[in-house]
């Protein structure tokens, strides 16, 4: 058995059973035990990480296309994913739930020669973005240092329901984070996560923010009757402008089709902009940046490309105003 097939992130329980500590379900697996995400068992010598380097899906494309609109502006990323959900509800409607039982499926690709490739076809950087990245820590944090090696940017999109040892592990090699925030209460974590405890997330991505300085970005899906009360949305807006940043953009779309839901973005929009926070962005393609002091265009976007028009020294050619854009891997 390969060292790197057992799970690193794990405590011994009081009575001598193995506790995972990677994501906050901290499941405890005797031997034969499988854990909630599917794909961590329990063995006489550890906890074992099943898919380990087993890639559900590759990309070469935009960093804007994974809701990272003011993390290295028009630059190309290779994106990465495996299998796994922390979720239960993703588990049951996620293609990427299970490990394919066929062989032929069962693509596997190493950190290291995955950084090689982001080299070769001149991408900037490197992101998790299929899978919740906590469930396949050990590769995910394989690949971040190997890419980091190779001095390409690195970001996951989460759900933020790793722990915080395992945002330990990360932070010294991450630099951005596309939150997907399912909305501000138990009955919306409930109905859309199936997990208790949701504010326990909160405090891993702001402790993120803050000890890590890692640039965040939250993407929230709005579901008529579920998670668009004006209430809760006020709650979210005002935990990212607090606990977060002003300047960190909110990314509201349509979880499903209807006019209630249309209506629900508009008005989370509205929302966002009354709590404080600068930049709010809503499904339209081709959303610009605009100075939230003057108006002016920042940063186009029009079919994929985006350009900073009108930034000059990180601050609005036109009236100065400082904007913050991640664009160096070197954290201040």
């Amino acid at each position: 058995m390969s060292v790197l097939e057992i799970a690193q992130l794990t405590t011994t329980t009081e009575n001598g059973v193995n506790q995972c500590t990677a994501c906050q379900w901290r499941c405890t697996l005797r031997p034969g035990d499988t854990g909630r995400c599917l794909m961590r068992v329990g063995s006489n010598d550890g906890i074992i990480a099943q898919n380990y380097g087993l890639i559900s899906a590759a990309s070469v494309s935009p960093i804007e296309d994974y809701r990272l609109w003011h993390f290295f502006p028009d630059s190309i990323a290779l994106s990465i994913g495996g299998w796994g959900y922390a979720f239960p509800v993703d588990q049951q409607r996620g293609n990427y739930a299970h490990i394919p039982t066929v062989e032929e499926k069962r693509r596997k690709l190493p950190p290291q020669r995955a950084a090689a490739f982001a080299l070769e076809r001149l991408c900037r950087g490197v992101i998790w973005a299929y899978g919740e990245p906590a469930v396949s820590h050990e590769y995910v944090l394989d690949l971040l240092q190997t890419s980091r090696a190779s001095s390409r940017y690195t970001a996951l999109v989460t759900t933020g329901y790793l722990t915080r040892e395992a945002l330990d592990r990360f932070g010294p090699y991450l630099d951005g984070i596309s939150l997907d925030l399912r909305g501000f209460g138990e009955v919306a974590y409930a109905r859309l996560a199936g997990v208790p405890d949701w504010q326990n997330i909160l405090g891993v991505i702001a402790w993120a923010r803050r000890h890590w300085r890692c640039h965040i970005e939250v993407t929230t899906r709005l579901h008529h009757g579920v998670n668009d009360d004006p209430r809760e949305l006020r709650a979210l807006a005002e935990w990212i402008r607090d606990h977060l940043d002003e300047q960190t953009p909110w990314h509201v779309l349509p979880g499903d089709a209807g006019v209630e839901t249309a209506a629900a973005v508009v008005r989370a929009r509205r929302i966002g902009h009354e709590s404080g926070l600068q930049f709010v962005y809503g499904p339209e393609p081709n959303q610009n940046t605009l100075c939230p002091v003057c108006q002016s265009t920042m940063i186009t976007r029009d079919n994929g490309v985006a350009r900073m028009v009108g930034i000059s020294d990180g601050e609005c050619s036109n009236c100065g105003y400082k904007v913050y854009l991640r664009n160096s891997i070197f954290k201040r």
